[in-house]
């Protein structure tokens, strides 16, 4: 199935292929492969109390993970990538290349204990979105070079930090995925205090 859909992916693109050249534009699709290890459920923070009843419920876990021959499995996602890069390569380097990843199937759950969910996307939803990517694409190479195009960017940036579908991206924009969490989460917080800011403000001059 994920050579096939892959194939067909292919074939979206080179349906395009000649509008994507004139722009100097080349979309290749690739597959990803992305693990995750499953923790424990998160400790309660009612005090003693409920830090012992906490203890429980994980070691309730625990057993129930071996008894029914979970053996620890991690989380597993596998994901479609198109890289967006320029028919010139001294543009752009392929790492530096915007990417948009849509989900195959994965492996999920929120905790040890819990049954292991699958779930698979639709094949005719993620053609139809990776077609859809690529008239935007077009759309976009309309009014804009091939560098604004291709290359990430700030925003990518923050897109990959803020979607689970990029886990796989260790290393992006200059800087690994750790750190773009650290920027992402301080950028949330000072929007969060802006907005209270703002917000306080506005009702001191209704009161006035």
């Amino acid at each position: 199935m994920m050579q096939d859909i892959k194939n067909k992916a292919m074939e979206i693109i080179d349906k395009y292929e000649d509008k994507l050249t004139t722009k100097g534009i080349k979309i290749t699709v690739s597959k990803k492969y992305f693990e995750s290890t499953v923790l424990e459920r998160h400790k309660s923070d009612g005090g003693v109390l409920g830090a012992y009843f906490s203890y429980l419920d994980r070691a309730r876990d625990r057993r129930e993970e071996i008894k029914n021959g979970y053996n620890f499995e991690k989380n597993k996602y596998h994901y479609l990538v198109l890289t967006i890069s320029p028919l010139e390569k001294k543009r752009t380097p392929y790492k530096d290349c915007r990417e948009y990843a849509f989900l195959l199937k994965k492996v999920e759950r929120a905790h040890i204990g819990l049954e292991p969910k699958k779930r698979s996307c639709s094949e005719d939803k993620l053609l139809a979105k990776i077609e859809k990517r690529i008239v935007k694409i077009l759309k976009k190479a309309e009014t804009q070079t091939v560098q604004q195009i291709c290359q990430n960017t700030f925003f990518d940036a923050l897109r990959y930090v803020s979607s689970p579908k990029y886990e796989y991206k260790e290393k992006f924009c200059g800087k690994d995925h750790h750190t773009w969490d650290t920027i992402h989460m301080i950028l949330c917080a000072a929007s969060t205090l802006l907005f209270l800011i703002i917000a306080y403000g506005i009702i001191e001059l209704i009161r006035m």
